[in-house]
């Protein structure tokens, strides 16, 4: 655990530094609360941040276009002597038009309670909130020391930018997803029952492969993110624990699988690493995404992304858009449909669909732990979530989009579908 602690925190100063422009300061007071008593540098000559704790020193990466690596596995020596991301990227500019309607007194104050802190000991963090509707910028605030110019985290949130890299492929002909995944680990036995998994299985998380969703222990998915320099070998290594498409069972690994098998479709690193950037970011106008790698050089799908909130808030209209973008389609037909159509394994309770949640339409039963219908939020509502309660909602009744970054210890502090729902009233 110390040395995941540390791995962690490396990372985070890291990117908070060297893609967010925070200070270290900053950082470790704000970011790094669990890891205070540790001490944290950063070479700025050679773009290293280093955590030591207890004897344990882990350091993380920033490399031009691969944004932060931790370096987990390997010798530091070898990642700086790699080649950086080459890719000239050719951002088209876009900014949301501005709502010529003053806004409202009832909607500053909703405004206002998202950043208000009425905790003594606990911190709600919301750090940028960004509010469209139809394709207008009606609403945007930001804490101090944020603003929309800021790329922020996104967590599991970059779970929903992989859908869309893998539709992409898709749209492509060059992926089929009801397919199998073929893995080729899967394949050194004839008879390894992993085999029967499709891409589709991955992307609505019901693969059947062993996982660990626990961050609070040594889980499979700490290891997975903080130790291991391939990622994805960590989630393709596991045993198959139920047959597929007969369990939903949320692990960040089967996203890492689905991008490790988006990087198998390139003849070269460059071409990869390009990918999101040519497809999606730049036609977007997402100028300020940063896709992360692990130290195998594999975009880590599950969690490390940053984009400003205006960013997100570009990436969650082309999905309102279904897949278009000025006129041009980006996702396949029916893509986002798919997407955002509940899983058989979810049934009743329709929580998720394809590395997208859902505004579930039957509730399930208390203490199942699976997510409960926001009142007062459209049933056709879905949305990208990621740790620390960062949101890109998407509500295609309402031509809206409201996306929430911050930095939420604790969930029960902040309730985006209270929030969501007084936005919805006060716009409806």
């Amino acid at each position: 655990m110390l040395n995941i602690l540390a791995g962690f925190s490396a990372k985070a100063l890291c990117s908070c530094h060297f893609i967010s422009d925070r200070t270290v300061r900053d950082i470790v007071n704000h970011e790094l609360s669990i890891a205070t008593w540790a001490n944290h540098a950063i070479d700025n000559e050679r773009q290293i941040a280093s955590t030591s704790a207890l004897g344990v020193t882990r350091h993380a990466l920033y490399r031009e276009g691969r944004g932060c690596t931790l370096v987990s596995e390997v010798d530091i020596e070898d990642l700086m002597s790699s080649a950086s991301y080459s890719y000239q990227r050719d951002v088209r500019p876009f900014e949301f038009p501005l709502d010529t309607l003053d806004t409202s007194e009832r909607l500053n104050m909703i405004m206002d309670n998202a950043f208000a802190e009425p905790y003594e000991n606990k911190k709600v963090n919301t750090r940028a909130v960004v509010v469209i509707k139809g394709g207008k910028l009606i609403a945007e605030r930001y804490a101090p020391g944020y603003n929309q110019d800021t790329p922020q985290m996104g967590w599991s949130m970059t779970k929903s930018v992989i859908n869309a890299l893998m539709g992409i492929l898709v749209g492509q002909g060059t992926l089929d997803i009801y397919a199998p995944a073929r893995i080729p680990e899967w394949y050194n036995q004839t008879q390894d029952p992993r085999q029967d998994i499709t891409i589709d299985h991955l992307l609505r998380m019901s693969s059947g492969l062993y996982f660990e969703e626990d961050y609070s222990s040594a889980s499979t998915v700490n290891q997975m993110l903080w130790t291991k320099a391939d990622a994805a070998l960590e989630a393709y290594s596991q045993t198959l624990a139920y047959e597929p498409d007969s369990l939903w069972y949320y692990a960040s690994g089967t996203t890492n699988i689905i991008s490790k098998i988006i990087r198998n479709q390139f003849q070269d690193d460059a071409s990869y690493l390009s990918f999101p950037y040519k497809y999606l970011f730049d036609i977007l106008g997402m100028s300020t995404a940063v896709m992360e790698t692990d130290a195998s050089g594999t975009y880590v799908g599950s969690s490390l992304m940053y984009a400003s909130a205006r960013d997100w808030a570009k990436f969650g209209q082309l999905y309102l858009n279904d897949g278009i973008w000025e006129g041009k389609r980006i996702l396949p037909e029916g893509w986002v449909a798919y997407s955002s159509t509940p899983s058989s394994t979810t049934a009743p309770y329709d929580f998720y669909g394809a590395q997208f949640w859902l505004n579930a339409k039957h509730p399930a039963p208390k203490g199942s732990g699976y997510p409960e219908p926001w009142s007062g939020v459209p049933s056709d509502a879905y949305y990208a979530s990621g740790f620390e309660g960062q949101t890109v909602l998407i509500i295609p009744s309402m031509e809206m989009i409201i996306v929430r970054l911050g930095q939420t210890l604790d969930r029960s502090l902040w309730d985006m579908g209270s929030f969501a729902a007084a936005i919805i009233q006060e716009l409806d």
